[in-house]
């Protein structure tokens, strides 16, 4: 008989005899005690044995037949599976959706902003990134994303992330093509980042050919961020005149940048943000300032040579929000302790300025300042009368600073007179370098000042600052001293700033301390602020003691 005849009913009645097989008693005596079989019981056990070799072969036979025969159910169980999602994925209602209503809500669920210091970019070189992934879901959304969604093919990373060959240099070069095809005519926003030093040739050479790619499209560009090496700077002059759309330029030159002038971006007629980066002390960027809202240069400080072009830079652009001019170490020199521009240029759309010139802040005049940045970090005497310059620039704008920050080697008591004429200020950052015994007694002051009260039209509130929510303070390069105004005054003063109900007041404080071997009262305590964090303070406490102590 053919085993695979059988029906599963006749292969199991052939082993329905197992279900009532008993020992006989001999053999059963034997298993309830611990007696040796006796000769003749020895040879029947053996001779049982052998018996059970063909109905154990026969069963496990059928038992492997039958397994054979379930996964070959289960086989065409998941076909039949997968027929049936076949037919539920024809009739899905996405299908009778239009391709450009599906383009839309791609659009709407990928994640979009701002490229250049933050944003949402997708880099050109890996497939796993952006869009790439959207087109790997099915081919309607693959022919969706690759024909009507041009914008999420025009915001990209290109950069040398690992190394190259002569092959992989083809397939990147191609895979870039097809992203700025796929892109068709809409504007480039883009970040082009070549800042590691490459080990084969072949790297410089996929660098070249992308940053030449992209320089032929500059008629495209809108948002880029450009960190450039020496190598492909001579080809920014190549963009001259070929940039009509573009908005936002972030410009950093890696290794030693050149002192020749830039005029890549001298006519760019939409511009509205500048970021330049480690530029020389001595190398012009020319661009206009029609439109220009937001400007930043951070480069290295060899004096006065562009105060003029800054100042002029105010004067001229009418819708400038924004300007940072932060000197870079080393090298340092000192500035000339008067102004270089006669009078005060006045902008009155200037809200936030970043600087460490004392006489860019002798020579302006912002009365619409919110925001005031003075960062110098070159050596314990630098920000010398940076106070009395900062009060002069206050009192002559009129403006009402609600964010200020100070990061400087020097503390005196000029603070406390800026203070004073900051009544609006929201927020204070304090940073200093090199903290020396002399700046407690000044910070001592402060903290009492800050704690007096005084009565405004019957109600009471604190005469120094009194609209301040958020305290940083960070000192660095305290060595073996007593940062003595970290006390309970301290603590007691922040406590009574903390808001009443809805009304306003401290919300957050930052403290830090980087030193070796020095002492504070707060140190012995456990968590000084614990029950002012109970009490909604949002509290940041790093007492950092480098040496263990």
């Amino acid at each position: 008989m053919v085993l695979s005849h059988l029906s599963l009913d006749e292969i199991l009645a052939r082993h329905d005899w197992i279900l009532t097989f008993t020992h006989p008693p001999s053999v059963a005596s034997l298993l309830r005690t611990n007696d040796a079989p006796s000769p003749l019981q020895s040879t029947q056990l053996k001779a049982s044995l052998d018996d059970l070799k063909r109905p154990l072969a026969e069963a496990q036979s059928d038992l492997d037949l039958l397994r054979s025969a379930v996964a070959t159910l289960e086989t065409r169980v998941s076909r039949l599976q997968s027929i049936k999602l076949d037919y539920k994925t024809a009739l899905s209602p996405i299908r009778h959706v239009p391709m450009e209503v599906i383009a839309e809500i791609l659009r709407h669920s990928w994640p979009t902003g701002t490229l250049g210091i933050t944003g949402s970019v997708f880099g050109a070189s890996n497939p796993r990134h952006g869009p790439w992934i959207l087109g790997h879901v099915c081919n309607l959304w693959r022919g969706v994303i690759e024909e009507f969604c041009p914008e999420l093919w025009a915001t990209l990373v290109i950069e040398n992330t690992h190394p190259a060959n002569s092959g992989s240099v083809n397939k990147e070069l191609e895979r870039l093509r097809r992203v700025l095809e796929r892109s068709r005519n809409h504007p480039l926003d883009f970040i082009f980042r070549d800042v590691i030093a490459h080990a084969h040739p072949a790297e410089d050479h996929l660098m070249e050919q992308c940053f030449g790619t992209m320089v032929a499209l500059s008629k495209r560009w809108r948002v880029v961020e450009l960190s450039v090496p020496l190598l492909q700077i001579p080809r920014l002059s190549l963009i001259h005149g070929r940039i009509d759309w573009l908005r936002e330029v972030y410009l950093s030159y890696c290794d030693d940048p050149p002192s020749e002038d830039v005029r890549a971006f001298e006519i760019a007629p939409k511009l509205e943000i500048l970021y330049l980066s480690r530029m020389h002390p001595d190398a012009k960027i020319h661009f206009p300032t029609a439109n220009l809202i937001c400007f930043s240069d951070e480069r290295k400080f060899l004096g006065d040579r562009l105060f003029p072009k800054y100042i002029d830079i105010v004067k001229s652009a009418s819708k400038l929000r924004s300007f940072s001019y932060i000197n870079l170490p080393p090298p340092f020199r000192a500035e000339d302790q008067v102004p270089l521009y006669p009078g005060r240029v006045t902008s009155s759309t200037l809200e936030e300025l970043y600087t460490s010139s004392l006489n860019f802040m002798r020579s302006i005049k912002l009365p619409a300042l919110k925001a005031f940045s003075y960062h110098v970090t070159l050596g314990r005497d630098t920000g010398v009368g940076v106070y009395q310059v900062l009060h002069e620039m206050i009192i002559h704008s009129q403006c009402s600073l609600t964010r200020l920050s100070l990061r400087t080697a020097w503390l005196d008591g000029g603070l406390l007179e800026v203070l004073r004429v900051t009544p609006q200020l929201e927020e204070l950052d304090i940073r200093y370098e090199e903290w020396v015994e002399r700046f407690n007694p000044v910070m001592i002051s402060l903290i009492a000042e800050m704690t007096k009260l005084s009565s405004v039209e019957g109600y009471h509130q604190h005469r120094l600052i009194p609209s301040l929510q958020r305290l940083k303070i960070f000192l660095s390069g305290v060595s073996s001293i007593t940062v003595s105004f970290l006390d309970w005054d301290f603590v007691e003063m922040i406590a009574a700033r903390m808001p009443e109900e809805d009304t306003p007041g401290l919300r957050e404080l930052s403290i830090t301390v980087i030193g070796e071997k020095w002492v504070c009262d707060l140190d012995d305590e456990e968590y000084p602020f614990e029950m002012l964090e109970e009490e909604g303070l949002d509290v940041e406490l790093d007492l950092c003691h480098m040496d263990g102590s």
